[in-house]
């Protein structure tokens, strides 16, 4: 055996040379791996979740539609009143829905349930500043802090307090799971994390519409999930009907577990 040291020879778009011994492999390293990942590998991927994932979209989109109706007509950037306030508060949930599908889409499955957080957390504002008095001038100063909206969400509407759990501490909070390299792949029909973010899709879109109902509930002209008790209280009551579609939509026909 030779004890000369074998040289690789390093090219203009290298950055480094890497042996895997246990592979049996020699590893280039090139200066454009970002751009490639961008633009090479980033569309493949993204191309493999559209395909398996048209029809879910389809109907998640017809959800998002329908909430945009609620606050089309109160969405005014230079009013900090309370309607105004939750439209802007509605807008903001629905533009970080759609940016944790771009996230999901182009293979970022973990990442994807950090940003998903902060659709529940921006929902949960909403409810607090809905039924607590002074939380509105609260939030207008730089006073109410998010994360205790949570609390008062819950009360309101109990499955906030689980969605939020849920993906706190399964990717806001740094766990041993997030030390695990988890390359960025094309999605396949059968992977779990592919059905886990179809699965908070379907329901971060029923919940940003439940939500706007109940705030926006004068501009429905059926509502679907609550009922007018009267002097300000309503009740979520959805109908049979409504309750079969509701478990259509979020668990696919399947039975809940």
């Amino acid at each position: 055996m030779s004890d000369k040291k074998t040289e690789f020879p390093l090219y203009e778009n290298t950055s480094s040379i890497r042996i895997d011994h246990e592979n049996k492999r020699i590893i280039f390293i090139t200066k454009d791996l970002l751009l490639n990942q961008i633009y090479r590998d980033g569309p493949l991927v993204a191309k493999s979740f559209d395909e398996i994932s048209k029809y879910q979209l389809d109907e998640i989109s017809m959800v998002i539609a329908d909430t945009y109706s609620l606050i089309f007509n109160h969405i005014k950037s230079d009013v900090d009143d309370y309607k105004s306030t939750c439209a802007g508060l509605v807008g903001n949930a629905l533009s970080t829905f759609i940016a944790s599908i771009e996230v999901a889409r182009h293979g970022f499955r973990r990442p994807y349930g950090s940003i998903a957080r902060g659709i529940i957390e921006s929902l949960s504002v909403i409810l607090h500043i809905m039924v607590e008095p002074g939380a509105l001038e609260n939030f207008h100063n730089g006073k109410l802090q998010s994360t205790k909206s949570i609390s008062a969400a819950k009360k309101i509407f109990e499955p906030i307090g689980f969605f939020y759990g849920k993906l706190s501490n399964d990717f806001v909070h740094i766990t041993k799971f997030h030390a695990i390299l988890e390359p960025v792949k094309k999605f396949t029909n059968d992977e779990e994390p592919l059905k886990f973010i179809l699965s908070t899709l379907r329901a971060n879109a029923w919940l940003i519409y439940v939500v706007s109902e109940l705030v926006f509930y004068e501009e429905t002209a059926s509502p679907r999930y609550w009922k007018d008790m009267g002097n300000g209280h309503f009740k979520y009551d959805p109908s049979d009907e409504e309750k079969i579609w509701q478990k259509k939509f979020l668990f696919l026909g399947e039975e809940e577990d």
